[in-house]
């Protein structure tokens, strides 16, 4: 009898020993999705953020805009932008580059993070994108267990109920020890090496209208990374931002091609973007890269293998035409007029029907101090958008007098972005009020919603490319500013005179005497060229002293004589001259 007691008390304490065991080994809810663990979730929920915030290992990160925070934001949390986690312009050309390991520690530590720490990213309004390109760099710093994303930001924390709060908080500063994963970046040449690789599969987050080539997005070159297949960003998340069940999500990868043991790698435009997708495949459990570059790094380099659906399909047509050609088209929906004259009172005195006025000064800027440098693509691009100017619109230009050089200037830059109608009134203004009838009228058009840009560099002439072909055969330089300027008698610049081995070709001789504006007739024009050596088999890169006279002589070339191979040097004199280590001739 006491044998059976004594086997059964021996049952209750082995029981309640077991019981005490499992308790201590399993932590209560709280502690548990606290704490730093390998199945930390991707993702947390408004209300379990409103049940744990507080927690002394938590850092709340708030990815938004200053005056977003400043408004309200959950309460404890630090506001953070990619600006803080990326290299600077003077560290890298290109966007959004992962920064040195002392820059990050340095931001993540100021923000409190250690390496037990609980981070909980969260975006203000609809910064997704930015809030998943944090938890990137948290991943890429080896802190993946200890983040998470609140599914849906701060408006889902709002809409459960959440408080907000103005208070800027000062956490106490973290201690972070890491080394950078450097493989979850993938570098052009390893992605390059790995298009064709079985178990590769690439990712274009961009919107599909990017993907598929009917929009550049400002980049030298438009359509998709050979092999890669698009899924873009905002397929990620619903119309609430919030993130789309695992089911659906991986119907997106499968049939995008992607199998249970590949490497992803995703890009966009540049990085950001493909964050988003980047976190919808490691929540996944994907293995995965992000090509950080992306396409701004990707287009550029023309050495890179591109997929352009729409390639022949963009080159510009620029066309010299008659009063009588605009007279006919004034009131075509699809033609806009752009009068570049440079005072505005001359417009407003009398302008072509339908015409904006778009001096041409207004498309130039200094840059890196250097004076009248063309815009960005991206600014000249918004400049037209206020003239009312879309994509598929034929553009006409004119000036009058002199100012035929901002109207060739202006039919160049609308080139350079990669418009492709371009028309340049010959004899401008003086001529067409000769037998057409002007007008004081301002145009109606609408509300331009976009203006899609090219950098379509590969027109132009670099300082780079000047000074490689200095004395290379089958080059031939154009100058054509004045003879006395070309000489080096006029002391304008900080050296005068001219490149070595550059035949002097004046714009004027180009146009006729009475009227800058004209013309030549094309036999006179092939002369003037030809008495100077040019053929058309040279390769040809005219100048001046800011480009403006440069650029008429560029039209003339290759839209009027349909020379194959000129370009423009857009810095021209202003910018050669400042280089010490250039070589300057003087004399004719």
């Amino acid at each position: 009898m006491k044998l059976e007691l004594l086997d059964i008390n021996s049952k209750i304490k082995l029981t309640l020993f077991l019981m005490l065991s499992l308790a201590l080994s399993v932590p209560s809810a709280a502690q548990d999705l606290c704490a730093v663990t390998e199945t930390t979730p991707a993702t947390v929920t408004a209300e379990w953020l409103n049940e744990h915030v507080g927690h002394d290992k938590m850092v709340l990160i708030h990815v938004g805009s200053p005056q977003e925070y400043a408004d309200g934001h959950i309460p404890g949390a630090v506001l953070m932008g990619n600006r803080e986690v990326s290299t600077t312009p003077d560290e890298s050309p290109l966007s959004l580059q992962l920064p040195s390991d002392d820059r990050l520690r340095e931001t993540f530590e100021k923000a409190g993070v250690s390496n037990d720490s609980r981070i909980i990213v969260y975006w203000g309004k609809d910064w997704v994108t930015s809030a998943t390109r944090i938890y990137f760099t948290l991943d890429a710093m080896g802190l993946k267990n200890n983040v998470s994303i609140l599914d849906g930001g701060m408006p889902a924390w709002v809409s459960s109920g959440g408080s907000l709060s103005k208070e800027v908080p000062s956490p106490a500063r973290g201690s972070l020890s890491f080394t950078t994963d450097r493989n979850k970046v993938a570098m052009a040449d390893w992605l390059n090496s790995n298009l064709k690789s079985e178990d590769v599969r690439v990712i274009d987050a961009r919107d599909s209208r990017f993907y598929d080539g009917t929009s550049v997005g400002g980049h030298p070159r438009a359509g998709h990374i050979p092999g890669s297949k698009n899924i873009p960003f905002n397929s990620i998340v619903d119309e609430n931002n919030r993130f789309k069940d695992e089911a659906t999500l991986r119907k997106l990868f499968t049939d995008a091609g992607v199998e249970p043991y590949d490497t992803v790698v995703t890009y966009c435009h540049i990085g950001q973007q493909a964050s988003l997708v980047y976190f919808a495949a490691r929540k996944l459990g994907y293995k995965v890269k992000l090509y950080d570059g992306s396409f701004q790094e990707w287009s550029a380099n023309r050495d890179l293998p591109l997929d352009d659906p729409l390639e022949g399909k963009r080159t510009a047509e620029v066309q010299v035409v008659t009063p009588e050609w605009f007279a006919a088209r004034v009131a075509d929906d699809d033609l806009r007029i752009l009068d570049v004259r440079l005072n505005v009172y001359d417009y407003f005195t009398g302008h072509l029907p339908n015409a904006v006025h778009l001096a041409d000064a207004a498309m130039r800027a200094p840059r890196n101090g250097y004076p009248t440098q063309y815009l960005d693509p991206f600014f000249s691009g918004r400049l037209l958008m206020s003239a009312g100017v879309k994509n598929s619109d034929k553009v006409a230009v004119y000036s009058d007098g002199d100012g035929v050089l901002g109207a060739t200037m202006m039919a160049y830059i609308l080139e350079r972005i990669g418009h492709n109608r371009i028309y340049f009134l010959d004899g401008g203004f003086r001529d067409f009020q000769v037998s057409q009838r002007a007008v004081q009228e301002y145009p109606e058009y609408g509300q331009v919603p976009s203006y899609d840009t090219r950098d379509n560099n590969t027109i132009a002439a670099t300082t780079e490319d000047v000074k490689n072909a200095i004395g290379k055969e089958g080059v031939k330089f154009i100058d054509a500013r004045p003879p006395n300027v070309f000489a080096g008698e006029v002391k304008i610049w900080t050296r005068n005179g001219h490149i070595p081995g550059a035949v002097n070709i004046p714009w004027k001789t180009l146009v006729e005497e009475n009227n800058s504006h004209k013309f030549k007739p094309l036999d006179q024009l092939r002369k003037v060229f030809a008495d100077k050596g040019i053929r058309e088999s040279d390769d040809i890169i005219v100048y001046c002293g800011t480009s403006r006279e440069a650029s008429l002589e560029y039209l003339v070339l290759k839209h009027v004589l349909k020379f194959p191979k000129v370009r423009p040097y857009e810095g021209s004199w202003a910018e050669y001259s400042n280089h010490k280590d250039l070589p300057v001739a003087t004399g004719m």
